[in-house]
């Protein structure tokens, strides 16, 4: 049936006992009356203050399905009748647009923040949502799902965590009054601030608007109105929000929604400090975790990464220990394979040298930032990867570097029968394949000039690693090969194939403990190779994550992915100290032996 201008559209409304697919059903049926051609915008803005009633129908019985169908459909869609109404309607179509958001907000972390910021004249989440995303969705998700236990979030500062954070934990309470929070830092003007704010928050007219039975306190919500514990009223939790600082007690405090540590270390004071952060943890396995009222509290992470030893970095090492993290498909987030914690690190700088948040840090300022700051505390406070204060005998000072390769007596590159290369295959998931290629100068130094360098399967580097052997022409080409005895084999039988014969290939079983061998050959490492200056290669080239991953390795903090030491050391032992090294080989016309 065609619709005219000025008839009414009869939808037929759901009674409350009705089924949850009649609300569906309307809403969808609503949906396409707004998005047809066929509707003048009077008819739709009829349409479109149906929706916030039938929704609220829905909600009643499904409020996960209805707020997730308004937030993915319907405010985009009224965003586009706002954008393409008349003067005259514009403001009673932005009107639903609003209320949708007030809508979704109560069960969507998300559309809450950007609610409580619509009158604001400096966001915080939209000109960040890009990076912020990740961690808002984690949230989203921890608040609903009781198979999370953990989030453990850092990221570099003035991003917002904290603020988010004081949002998150002022929605709590509007999904349940009856949630208390137990939120633990540094310093007591921290946890002042945030326990202020999201005092403020709850007591706001907007909160109230979003949770409508706030409104009944007209902003007077609390019996209890102190900053390091306050109660709201009706509450049954004792207290609804516990502020401590991390010398503070909480003897005889529980909380029932989430305990939140919120940036427990000072800054750089603190930095190499391994008794505060032994101190922290110490506390944290205690007395902090046991502050729980129940077994379904969440435990909440957030803050910069400093060192190995902060508390962020060691809570992921006991998550990992139980269960190890997988990538997911949202940026700069894993979680464990169990779905139990999960895991956030955002850097300033991505892998391709952009900024990752122009609102805070603009390219030429983050680039400044990562130019003038002293290597350990960038790495931390701006890249969220901590690397070790101390033991670093493989830093990028401590080597030695070439400009250019030596040059044989006619002016080519020293390749011709000196370049010699090790390889360390991966064991698990994580690790890199890694295989350095060096080349013998007259002058006795050995120059690293390429590498392979990746977090692969070998079966997808055999060829890569086979045209690497006959680019260069190596000639000695050491395996560490303390499982796959195949390697060898296929490796030769690739370059066979190719009719490349000058490199003995040669397995090395090592029963010495690795970071020992590591230990043994870093006088050789740094004596007798030379490695490109840093402007020569590309942070994000195999060369360039070889070296950061030989620059940080620390004998004080034993890292986890040490196959760059690893393999630079096989090569000091078994090329350049000649540990059961053969004759070297010299080639032959292949046609003055008639073969």
């Amino acid at each position: 049936m065609a619709y005219k201008k000025g008839d009414k559209i009869a939808i037929n409304m759901p009674k409350q006992d009705k089924i949850i697919n009649k609300y569906e059903d309307t809403i969808r049926d609503l949906t396409n009356i707004l998005s047809s051609k066929k509707y003048n915008e009077t008819e739709k803005l009829e349409c479109a203050n149906m929706l916030i009633p039938v929704l609220e129908g829905w909600f009643n019985d499904d409020e996960h399905q209805s707020t997730q169908y308004a937030k993915r459909h319907l405010i985009p869609l009224l965003y586009k009748l706002v954008d393409k109404s008349s003067v005259e309607l514009m403001s009673d179509f932005f009107d639903v647009y609003k209320n949708l958001y007030c809508f979704c907000a109560k069960r969507d972390f998300e559309c809450f923040v950007d609610y409580m910021e619509w009158d604001m004249p400096k966001k915080v989440l939209a000109p960040r949502r890009d990076v912020l995303k990740p961690y808002i969705d984690a949230l989203q998700e921890i608040a609903f799902n009781t198979k999370i236990e953990y989030l453990i979030v850092s990221l570099p500062p003035s991003f917002g965590k904290s603020y988010i954070l004081n949002n998150f934990t002022a929605w709590s309470y509007g999904l349940d009054i009856n949630n208390s929070n137990l939120r633990i830092s540094y310093s007591y003007d921290l946890v002042a601030g945030f326990s202020r704010m999201v005092k403020s928050l709850v007591a706001s007219p907007k909160f109230a608007e979003v949770f409508s039975q706030y409104s009944l306190y007209n902003g007077k919500c609390f019996d209890v109105d102190q900053l390091e514990n306050w109660h709201i009223k009706n509450a049954m939790a004792p207290k609804s929000h516990i502020a401590r600082t991390r010398e503070g007690s909480t003897t005889g405090e529980r909380a029932n929604f989430a305990i939140m540590f919120d940036d427990l270390c000072k800054g750089a004071d603190e930095a190499n400090s391994v008794e505060v952060h032994r101190k922290n943890y110490d506390r944290w396995s205690t007395e902090w975790w046991n502050r729980k009222a129940n077994n379904n509290v969440k435990y909440i992470f957030v803050g910069t990464l400093w060192c190995p030893e902060d508390l962020l970095n060691k809570i992921k090492e006991d998550r990992e220990s139980l269960s190890r993290f997988i990538d997911t498909d949202k940026p700069y987030t894993q979680i464990t394979e169990d779905g139990t914690t999960i895991l956030i690190r955002i850097p300033m700088l991505d892998e391709n040298g952009k900024t990752t948040c122009e609102e805070v840090y603009p390219q030429d300022k983050a680039e400044f930032i990562k130019k003038s700051t002293d290597p350990f505390l960038y790495s931390a406070i701006y890249q969220q990867e901590p690397i070790a204060p101390t033991g670093r005998e493989f830093a990028d000072e401590l080597l030695l570097h070439y400009e250019q390769l030596p040059l044989n007596e006619d002016g080519t590159p020293a390749y011709g029968n000196s370049c010699f290369a090790t390889l360390d295959p991966a064991r698990k998931g994580k690790d890199n394949v890694s295989m350095p290629i060096c080349v013998h100068g007259n002058d006795d130094y050995y120059y690293m000039i390429d590498c392979i360098f990746q977090q692969k399967p070998m079966t997808d580097l055999y060829d890569e690693i086979v045209d690497k052997i006959i680019e260069y022409q190596i000639i000695d080409f050491v395996i560490e090969n303390n499982t796959d005895t195949s390697l060898r084999t296929v490796i030769e039988d690739k370059l066979k194939a190719k009719q490349y014969y000058l490199c003995n290939i040669r397995e090395k079983y090592n029963t010495v403990n690795k970071e020992q061998r590591i230990k043994d050959s870093r006088g050789i490492v740094r004596g007798r190779i030379k490695f490109k200056e840093k402007q020569k290669y590309l942070p994000n080239s195999d060369y360039g994550r070889f070296m950061k991953n030989l620059n940080y390795y620390s004998f004080d903090y034993p890292s986890k992915h040490d196959d760059a030491p690893d393999s630079i050391s096989m090569f000091a032992n078994e090329i350049i100290l000649g540990t059961n090294k053969v004759s070297k080989p010299i080639p032959i016309d292949r046609r003055e032996w008639g073969i």
